[in-house]
């Protein structure tokens, strides 16, 4: 199968970003364009910070995110083991779907803000360790096998931007 994302629009994006740091939420956007999502955002996996880079698709989602308290009820944090040894990640990693339809992180959060598919791809170089949080509406479906394998591809040469931005501070 072909390339499914343009990934080096992607990359291109982050370097940007990791030279000036007031492109994050630019490279956010293309992100999620080039990935056929809804939003994407930029979570320090080590630091739970409440201020992440995110498209505008993603910043009334964001604000609430922090108003409501979700940051400190966000399960996907324990999907950082799953992250780390894969370099990619979903919510299927952690909980069945059954489960998914229980959780109130995903039934009173993301489900009134038609959040519903996601994937999670590693960035990472010495002690920093980021997830690019790719978020699919109902309608763009969740992550397909074949779209999660490309994504793991590329979170291994993304190695090389982490060190450029962390280098850069």
């Amino acid at each position: 199968m072909g390339a499914t994302f343009n990934l080096s629009a992607i990359t291109a994006a982050l370097v940007e970003a990791a030279v000036d740091p007031l492109r994050w939420n630019a490279a956010m956007e293309v992100a999620a364009r080039e990935t056929g999502s809804a939003g994407a955002l930029l979570f320090d996996m080590r630091g739970h910070l409440p201020a992440v880079p995110r498209n505008a698709a993603m910043e009334h989602a964001f604000e609430a995110y922090v108003r409501d308290g979700w940051i400190a009820k966000d399960e996907r944090y324990r999907l950082a083991p799953f992250l780390d040894r894969r370099g990619v990640t979903t919510d299927f990693d952690l909980l069945t779907a059954e489960e998914i339809g229980r959780h109130p992180f995903y039934q009173d959060f993301l489900k009134p803000l038609d959040l519903h598919g996601y994937a999670a791809v590693k960035i990472a170089a010495g002690n920093s360790f980021w997830a690019l949080s790719l978020q699919r509406s109902a309608r763009q479906g969740q992550f397909l096998p074949d779209e999660l394998r490309e994504l793991a591809r590329f979170s291994a040469h993304l190695g090389s931007v982490a060190a450029m931005a962390r280098a850069l501070g």
